[in-house]
């Protein structure tokens, strides 16, 4: 016999959020950490979350052990980040602790966004370098218009430009529906540097890669990862999974 709670939560996941390619007996195995009916953010372990779609520790993918699962509706004026009204956008991520300028970080992380996951002309950031006294990301990776591609705001303007050369970019479906695995190093401030590789777990080949030396921000910054998108008419809902998170 299920109990209460276990019954009505099936029905809102069943009705409101997740997509059919999930049965509810893989629901059922699902803890809710964020319902999508307000942004919230907290902590799990060393890392914050951010949420104002749903957020729920445990996924169908067995090819990511410490797994969370992401959902973003495809309406533009629901599960807002609330404090951004001025400029509607959705938000589900996970970022490390913040690092001070100088002082080195390494991190991996793994991320399954699936096909189902439609793109705009407008940014839809999945990582974030993020400085704190700019208060702006300063390098992101970013789904757009079918693309995988890789921006920086101190270089150039988050445009094609990344300085003195092209940003790096590839087609989305070397990305979508595949379990990734992202490395991250580097420095934040002035001397500053960014290594940073994404690679196709199955395979084992690099889907994208973007090194620097120089300024990254005036100091302090993290590491952010999961969904973050401007929200436009048209858009599909954003479904993803990540996890085994290591730094």
């Amino acid at each position: 016999m299920w109990s209460l709670p276990l019954v009505l939560a099936t029905l809102f996941f069943g009705a409101n959020a997740a997509p059919s390619t999930f049965g509810n007996s893989t629901l059922q195995r699902r803890t809710t950490i964020s319902d999508g009916n307000a942004f919230n953010q907290g902590t799990i372990g060393d890392m914050t979350w951010q949420a104002s779609g749903v957020l729920e520790s445990g996924c169908t993918l067995s090819t990511i052990s410490n797994c969370y699962h992401m959902y973003l509706t495809s309406s533009p004026t629901q599960e807002l980040d609330t404090n951004h009204l001025d400029s509607p956008r959705q938000r589900d991520e996970f970022h490390f602790p913040q690092v001070s300028a100088g002082t080195k970080f390494s991190y991996t992380w793994k991320q399954y966004l699936y096909s189902s996951t439609g793109t705009g002309s407008t940014w839809f950031h999945i990582m974030q370098a993020f400085g704190v006294s700019e208060n702006n990301p300063l390098v992101t990776l970013d789904v757009e218009s079918g693309t995988l591609r890789i921006k920086d705001y101190v270089r150039g303007t988050g445009g094609t430009s990344c300085g003195s050369a092209a940003c790096p970019t590839t087609n989305l479906d070397n990305y979508h529906g595949k379990t990734t695995t992202h490395q991250i190093s580097g420095k934040f401030g002035p001397s500053g540097s960014l290594s940073y590789k994404v690679t196709d777990d199955a395979t084992g080949d690099t889907i994208i890669t973007y090194t620097v030396d120089g300024a990254m921000g005036a100091g302090a910054g993290y590491i952010k990862f999961g969904m973050y998108r401007l929200t436009w008419d048209g858009m599909t809902t954003a479904n993803a999974a990540v996890g085994d998170w290591s730094g």
